[in-house]
């Protein structure tokens, strides 16, 4: 259904630092433990040192999310409203 797409998750009653979101390239829904989680992994950006390593959101915690058609969509869109996007929580 996602397959090499990117979806921004915003989460319910996020702490300060992911009120911007969470990036996830390839999303999946996974059980973990009786849970659903929506995993995949940080987008690439050679500024982000958490570029390519495995995420995880529980999939309750999720208020809505963003689908980008690939990981070059999320960077442009991103670069062009807010410069300095690095893979993080966008602000």
């Amino acid at each position: 259904m996602f397959e090499g797409k990117v979806i921004l998750i915003y989460l319910l009653n996020p702490p300060e630092a992911f009120i911007g979101g969470i990036a996830v390239y390839n999303p999946q829904v996974q059980d973990y433990f009786g849970r659903k989680f929506i995993t995949g992994t940080v987008p690439r950006n050679p500024d982000d040192w958490t570029s390519g390593l495995k995420v995880s959101v529980a999939f309750d915690q999720v208020a809505h999310f963003l689908e980008f058609s690939d990981e070059r969509d999320l960077l442009e869109r991103n670069s062009s409203a807010l410069p300095g996007f690095h893979g993080k929580p966008v602000q």
